[in-house]
């Protein structure tokens, strides 16, 4: 296998008695010292974080860096790693995650199964360490505790991802810039609890003729602090915001789409809602449904421009317009 030159991106916020162990961990790595760095991208903590990255630089072979990025959100933390990294490949991995030694060199061989692979995968394994599962939390709910995975035991390219985990991925630095870099919801209203950013990167990057890969050898275990469930529908609720946003800058608006969107969310948010009370005895099985139907609530509240930062959204797409307008003029001179 090529070794390839790779830049760890570790973006943190108050994390500070986590962060020892995930350094560990990558220090520990079967990958060649020589052929990438660590950054940790500070987000803003007001903890030890930058006292506990400063004890692990002495004596190292390997290359840790650290990064302040005052403003507050992880689209800005992971667009700053990527900025400041000095190395074509970019790997991102969360900072309440924990890997084994060969975790890395597991992801980036991702890169190796076609020549046009410009973003790779790995799973990710729930992990509540000591907490007890409430019944209420059943294999669909914890989906959106960030728990990812696709079928299948082979390295392989997919056929047509919409989405992949930010905290176990890896991404070449030019497809990450052709993309116009992380795409934060959070900027058009909605919360950053689902803000979907990667999947406006993805489509770029198929647009461009990129390629996703995914190594499910490549395992990250999430340890994860359990949400209420009221907090995981709020959760829901943030990502069908998202989610109309997200529709509305990738494909063209027309009042004929917005109509029939809106009828089938609907539609779906009454039978969600029927068969969360269906299942009512069942509370895995009704907090799935309700969740989507949070989902679809969200979506359509934004559909209809009553949730979510639309002014922002049409001046984001005007900026973007007259950039590519700006492009294509540098291009025919």
């Amino acid at each position: 296998m090529t070794t390839l030159p790779i830049s760890v991106i570790v973006c943190t916020h108050n994390r500070a008695t986590l962060l020892p162990n995930v350094l560990t961990q990558l220090y520990n790595q079967d990958y060649p010292l020589e052929s990438f760095e660590i950054i940790i991208v500070d987000n803003g903590s007001t903890d030890e974080t930058a006292q506990v990255v400063q004890r692990f630089k002495p004596d190292r072979k390997l290359t840790l860096r650290f990064v302040q990025e005052t403003r507050l959100g992880v689209t800005f933390a992971r667009n700053r790693g990527a900025e400041e990294a000095q190395n074509p490949y970019l790997v991102y991995l969360d900072d309440d995650c924990s890997v084994d030694s060969d975790w890395l060199r597991q992801l980036v061989s991702g890169f190796g199964l076609s020549d046009q692979v410009s973003v790779v995968a790995g799973s990710v394994a729930l992990s509540l360490d000591d907490q007890p599962c409430p019944d209420w939390l059943g294999p669909k709910g914890k989906s959106w505790l960030a728990e990812f995975n696709f079928p299948g035991s082979e390295p392989r390219t997919l056929t047509n991802p919409v989405y992949v985990c930010e905290g176990n991925m890896a991404i070449s630095k030019k497809a990450w810039r052709s993309a116009g870099g992380f795409l934060g919801m959070d900027q058009f209203g909605s919360p950053h609890g689902a803000s979907q950013e990667i999947m406006y990167l993805l489509e770029q990057i198929k647009r461009q003729g990129g390629k996703v890969a995914f190594v499910p050898a490549a395992i990250v275990n999430h340890h994860t602090v359990l949400p209420t469930r009221r907090q995981l529908l709020q959760r829901a609720y943030a990502h069908g915001i998202s989610t109309a946003i997200l529709d509305h800058l990738l494909k063209r608006f027309s009042w004929a789409s917005f109509f029939l969107h809106v009828l089938l969310d609907l539609a779906a948010l009454v039978v969600f809602i029927s068969l969360s009370i269906l299942y009512f005895f069942n509370k895995a099985v009704s907090t799935d449904y309700l969740l989507r139907a949070a989902a679809r609530l969200g979506k359509i509240l934004s559909e209809c421009r009553v949730r979510g930062d639309w002014v922002r959204v049409r001046s984001w797409e005007r900026l973007r317009q007259k950039a590519i307008e700006r492009l294509s003029w540098k291009e025919q001179e």
